[in-house]
């Protein structure tokens, strides 16, 4: 024990923490390494996530190299606060923190030949920009971007230990998050080259693939059946309008509520989502179904009774005009009744019989004019005035005059087929909506 004692005190005795190793030689080669504990969070708002990680990097540095001792030495945390480390951070990162409970976690591993090896537990929110275009049938790579601050490549070399991804990166499959899934992983060196110099970097970049299920059934089939609700009114009687109007209005509106639950949990972003267009593809077939009904109920109660209206005034005017006519040219000054009217009402055939018939008038003959001047009282042959018998044939020809004046309003078949071609066009359509939306963005 006192040996071990006496070694480090020799290691750090005269140890200068301000020069690398090897100062003025090669530039020292760090190797890295990453034990994923978890990915916390991805978060499309903010467009970041959050990642648990055991960050291990290790190099060689001679000063700490020993003998007499065949073993490894793993010293407290706070040594490391005494020796040189390298100046790691990550680029794309926004809050990171080194675990603090029950001490702060950092290990510091001493081998004979002077390697040392550099172990923290970080928890990293980092940048990941985000494409959007076709959320949620989308698929992001977030990456985690390792730099030297200030040592460039003259100084230091960044290189991932083990050499491929199973070495140098693990923990990845044992990953569940629960709106994607890690498909794919890579590991990356390169340099940075700014103003300042060139600098040693690494990459890790995860592939994630949302997954659909939590998007099915939270917006996608509540989408589907609220747009197949509004159908419902098609099978509603035309004159229901309370029930057909809300329907429609409580669909629109259910409609509206889903979209603005899904804004409030993505970015405020300048281009159309997927889902975007679903959700408005949806509304546009909500809101046609109630506009359907509008159409339906102007046809009917609208226009309908609004031209009979139009015409009933145009026949009663005309009417009027034409009985204005008649009692005028059917009286002279003297008060005395035309015979020409009176035998243009009763028709030729009436006329004859009248004449025939001593009995049912008496006729006088003058020089200007044929006068009908004293009407008998008695009953004609068949029982009535005979000045009844001209008034009985005006109100058939009304009648008839009328009658060819009827408005053709549409009746009640018109409006169903309507409804009925609703039930055959909107399902097919909205079918073929989905048909290709699903294609286009499913491939």
């Amino acid at each position: 024990m006192s040996y071990v004692k006496a070694t480090v005190d020799k290691l750090l005795k005269g140890y200068d923490i301000r020069l690398r190793p090897d100062f003025g030689g090669a530039p020292v080669d760090v190797g890295m390494s990453i034990d994923i504990a978890s990915i916390d969070m991805v978060s499309e708002v903010n467009m970041d996530y959050t990642i648990t990680m055991y960050f291990q990097q290790s190099w060689r540095d001679k000063r700490l190299s020993y003998t007499g001792i065949p073993l490894n030495l793993t010293l407290d945390n706070r040594v490391a606060d005494q020796l040189w480390v390298p100046d790691t951070y990550f680029i794309n990162d926004k809050k990171s923190f080194v675990h603090g409970v029950t001490v702060k976690n950092r290990m510091i591993r001493l081998h004979p030949d002077g390697t040392v090896l550099y172990g923290l537990r970080i928890t990293t929110t980092a940048a990941c920009m985000m494409d959007l275009r076709r959320y949620p049938l989308d698929e992001q790579n977030c990456t985690l971007e390792i730099e030297s601050y200030g040592y460039t490549t003259d100084d230091i070399e960044f290189y991932w230990q083990g050499g491929s991804n199973a070495g140098s990166v693990t923990g990845v499959e044992n990953i569940e998050l629960p709106q994607f899934s890690i498909i794919d992983y890579q590991t990356l060196s390169k340099k940075a080259v700014f103003a300042t110099g060139s600098y040693p970097r690494l990459s890790l970049s995860f592939k994630l693939k949302r997954n659909i299920g939590y998007f099915i059934l939270q917006t996608y089939m509540p989408s589907t059946l609220i747009t197949i609700l509004s159908w419902v009114s098609f099978w509603i009687n035309y004159d229901a309008s309370a029930a057909r109007v809300a329907l429609g209005i409580t669909t629109v509106l259910t409609m509206t509520t889903i979209n603005t639950h899904l804004r409030e949990t993505l970015p405020k972003i300048p281009y159309v989502k997927a889902i975007d267009i679903y959700l408005m593809g949806c509304f546009v077939f909500v809101f046609l179904a109630l506009l359907e009904y509008a159409f339906v109920n102007y046809i009917f109660f609208g226009r309908g009774p609004h031209l009979q209206k139009k015409v009933a005034e145009k026949a009663a005017k005309s009417n009027n005009e034409n009985k204005s006519r008649l009692e005028s040219n059917k009286v002279d000054a003297h008060g005395n009744i035309l015979l020409t009217n009176l035998t243009s009402e009763m028709g030729g055939a009436d006329m004859m019989g009248a004449l025939s018939d001593p009995r049912a008038t008496m006729f006088s003959y003058d020089s200007a004019s044929i006068q009908y001047r004293k009407p008998m009282t008695s009953r004609d042959l068949y029982g009535r005035p005979a000045i009844d018998r001209p008034m009985g044939h005006k109100k058939s020809r009304l009648r008839r005059r009328a009658s060819q004046l009827k408005v053709k309003i549409p009746d009640l078949t018109d409006v169903n087929a309507i409804d009925k071609w609703s039930r055959v066009i909107f399902p097919i359509a909205f079918t073929f909506f989905n048909l290709v939306y699903w294609l286009y963005y499913v491939h």
